[in-house]
């Protein structure tokens, strides 16, 4: 059995111990203390991390009664027995700041509109809680946070202590563990108490600011997101600047700044239904032109034949679209040049007329080295071969009457 400090004082941030046993897990080293103040991950907490002497600590978990802590690589023999340990304190700090953040949370969730927390996890960046609650507001949300962060600042000391599991329902604590045994409890004095394995601060105060970041529904449960102490410090810190910068930029007061966006917004939407209105009358402009430029076989087919150098893929395809909607005597044999995606070859015709455009273009993609398919008037293709486009339009625009529907 490991005898676990952290529970004491999770202030410790180095101490020395007897080594019990040093095995190897999953090909990595790892020693078993006779105590250790590494907290291993559990209760939704992240384990600890630090040294023993100089070799780094990747993992701590738990194995019953022993606590195991997995290394980067074997520890000196020369320290005999015993061995010195240290925590990274500053994620340890971390972790009590919002493990108790949490607690203080879920308290006032619980308070204010009777919904438990379900689950929570201690993330790198951001800290969740699940609440079975139906739905939750803005103003619901404001209440939560203005109350936990009233508890803060009244800077309440925080107990740590040991009961016997038959005495639980005498505390009305939150949740009641399922394990058997004794129960170690987490009491801020008139506003929670519950049960706990984590690390917590020794007082509400040191906690920092609790916010809330977002939330969103999922099922039965409402997800929130939240952070707390130096993590809050940090979230401020670049909203602030992005605030500051964005004021500055659009020579706004901060203030103002949600009120200029809307109408940024509103001005942009404008500007894109204007824009698309010029698009149009653009694209009509050049289907015309395409059409006037076509070339008028023996049978009156119009046959336009063009490579386009400027115009993106999405572009010519509307483009040809929009020219076999037109008229109904119309081919079309387009090669695309991207420098950046290769050759590309669009061949319709409008459904009038009879001609295979997708076997069409299964032959003149070859000359791309490329392949494609599609609807009897209306194909595409891609290759490598930019070369090759001229070559491809022309076997199309010599080949087109052999390959009837």
């Amino acid at each position: 059995m490991s005898v676990r400090l952290y529970y004491k004082d999770p202030y410790l941030k180095e101490f020395k111990s007897k080594i019990l046993e040093k095995v190897k897990i999953d090909y990595k080293f790892a020693v078993v203390l006779e105590r250790t103040c590494f907290y291993p991950t559990s209760g939704g907490q992240p384990n600890d991390l630090g040294y023993f002497q100089d070799v780094p600590v990747i993992d701590v978990i738990e194995d019953k009664e022993k606590i195991v802590h997995l290394l980067k690589k074997d520890i000196n023999k020369n320290c005999g027995d015993t061995i010195i340990g240290k925590i990274d304190w500053d994620r340890r700090f971390d972790h009590m700041q919002q493990h108790t953040g949490q607690h203080i949370l879920s308290a006032a969730f619980e308070r204010l509109w009777d919904a438990d927390t379900v689950s929570f996890n201690l993330g790198n960046d951001i800290c969740s809680i699940d609440i079975m609650k139906d739905n939750i507001v803005s103003e619901e949300i404001e209440k939560v946070e203005a109350l936990a962060n009233d508890i803060v600042l009244k800077n309440t000391p925080i107990e740590f202590y040991f009961i016997e599991r038959n005495k639980s329902k005498q505390l009305n604590l939150r949740k009641i563990p399922p394990q058997e045994g004794k129960i170690r409890i987490i009491e801020i004095k008139d506003f929670d108490i519950c049960a706990c394995c984590g690390t917590h601060c020794s007082n509400t105060g040191e906690v920092g600011l609790i916010k809330i970041l977002k939330w969103e529904n999922r099922g039965a449960k409402i997800r929130i997101d939240f952070i707390c102490g130096k993590r809050s410090l940090k979230d401020y810190f670049w909203k602030n600047e992005l605030i500051r910068n964005t004021s500055n930029k659009l020579t706004v007061k901060d203030l103002e700044l949600g009120e200029v966006i809307d109408r940024m917004l509103e001005e942009r939407k404008d500007t894109r239904k204007k824009l698309r209105e010029c698009k149009e009358k653009l694209q009509e402009y050049e289907v015309n032109q395409l059409i006037s430029k076509s070339i008028l076989n023996e049978s009156g087919l119009k046959i336009i034949k063009k490579i386009f150098n400027q115009k993106s893929f999405q572009e010519v395809k509307e483009l040809v679209q929009k020219c076999i909607n037109l008229d109904d005597n119309i081919l079309v044999f387009a090669g695309i040049k991207d420098g950046n995606d290769g050759a590309k070859l669009i061949l319709a015709c409008t459904k009038a007329l009879k001609y295979d455009m997708n076997m069409l273009i299964k032959e003149a993609g070859k000359l791309i080295d490329g392949r494609g398919g599609g609807a009897p008037n209306f194909a595409q293709a891609g290759g490598k071969n930019i070369e090759g486009i001229e070559d491809a339009l022309n076997y199309a625009f010599k080949y087109f009457e052999e390959f009837v529907k």
